[in-house]
């Protein structure tokens, strides 16, 4: 009688205890990434689209390139770089319209078109820069 009293009054104390205690730590021992993603170089847009990025609003139209372009909405990255929308289509072929993002980047101002998490290997479209 008493030793189930005991084991009784003693198993949520025990529960209670594992519970309590600290995780141990986990540290990686290979990062994840060699370096960190930069944009600026192949995906730097030309200078002359730099302001109309920067100042043209939402459902702007033009052409650079043979490819024309129509500015998307704005937003703030969860780095807090400027981004917006972008939506490509290649004049010169039948092409499917893209959207792709284009981030400024905010050491130089250049904006850059940001590379695609889902690659589409078939349909590249950029501006030739």
């Amino acid at each position: 009688m008493k030793k189930n009293y005991f084991i009784s009054l003693a198993s949520p104390i025990l529960f209670l205890l594992g519970c309590s205690s600290s995780p141990p730590v986990i540290e990686a021992s290979v990062p994840l990434i060699q370096q960190p993603v930069k944009s600026i170089g192949k995906n730097a847009i030309p200078s002359e689209l730099n302001t109309i990025m920067a100042e043209q609003p939402q459902g702007y139209s033009g052409v650079y390139n043979d490819v024309q372009f129509t500015l998307g909405k704005r937003y703030f990255s969860a780095l807090g770089k400027q981004c917006r929308v972008i939506y490509l289509i290649a004049t010169s072929t039948d092409s499917v319209k893209q959207q792709r993002v284009v981030c400024k980047e905010t050491q130089d101002s250049q904006w850059s078109i940001t590379p695609q998490v889902i690659d589409s290997k078939n349909s590249q479209i950029g501006f030739g820069a």
